[in-house]
């Protein structure tokens, strides 16, 4: 029989297991958002309805960004807007204004982990104020013509506009791989107004899935 200073002994230990390594296990992963969007010149990636292409570089207020040309459904002007994606500023949009200002639209922070949210508001030169609200819903796998992805970070998109005489609103899903950036966009609800989801729906189904890349 084991002695009631064994027993003592045994408990305690499994109380430490318990305190220690259950904590470990059930603590949310934390992601690097670096790892899941990287950018540099030169690299693109095609879908089935266009094309995402980093044509070069520029510094904004002492911040060094990408130019990101876009010439799919959306955002339908073929405009380059910056963007950067760092361990320092997270994944952040830089939007143009007429005036030569910028309206900066952050996605998220450099790190993020299941159920956080990044909220931004900025107003569009026509009146329009959008409120961009980003969550990290979780993983999954997801298979596209480019291939098969394993494990990608799965964020939902509310967007919502709002102008003197009305507005809108939609929700899109997006789906980040690991070491290739967007592989899959799905409009979930909504008619109007895009972030990487195409609005033509008349050429275009609201689903938006990796072709082919290089980066």
């Amino acid at each position: 029989m084991f002695s009631r200073k064994s027993t003592i002994i045994a408990t305690v230990f499994i109380a430490f297991m318990y305190l220690v390594f259950v904590p470990l296990v059930y603590a949310a992963t934390e992601y690097k958002m670096t790892d899941y969007w990287p950018f540099k010149e030169g690299a693109w990636w095609e879908f089935n309805d266009g094309k995402i292409e980093i044509t070069g570089t520029e510094e904004i207020d002492g911040i060094s960004t990408f130019k990101y040309l876009d010439t799919g459904s959306c955002p339908g002007d073929g405009g380059e807007i910056n963007v950067v994606n760092d361990d320092t500023n997270g994944f952040v949009f830089f939007l143009p204004s007429e005036d030569g200002s910028y309206s900066i639209v952050k996605i998220s922070e450099p790190y993020v982990k299941k159920g956080d949210k990044t909220t931004s508001s900025f107003k569009e030169d026509d009146g329009w104020q959008v409120t961009l609200v980003v969550k990290l819903e979780g993983t999954a796998n997801v298979v596209v013509p480019a291939g098969k992805f394993k494990r990608c970070l799965r964020f939902s998109v509310k967007i919502k506009s709002v102008y003197e005489d009305g507005g809108h609103s939609h929700i899109e899903r997006i789906y980040l791989a690991k070491g290739i950036g967007l592989v899959k966009a799905v409009r979930v609800a909504g008619k109007k107004g895009c972030v990487f989801v195409p609005q033509s729906f008349d050429v275009f189904n609201g689903i938006r899935k990796l072709e082919d890349y290089s980066n």
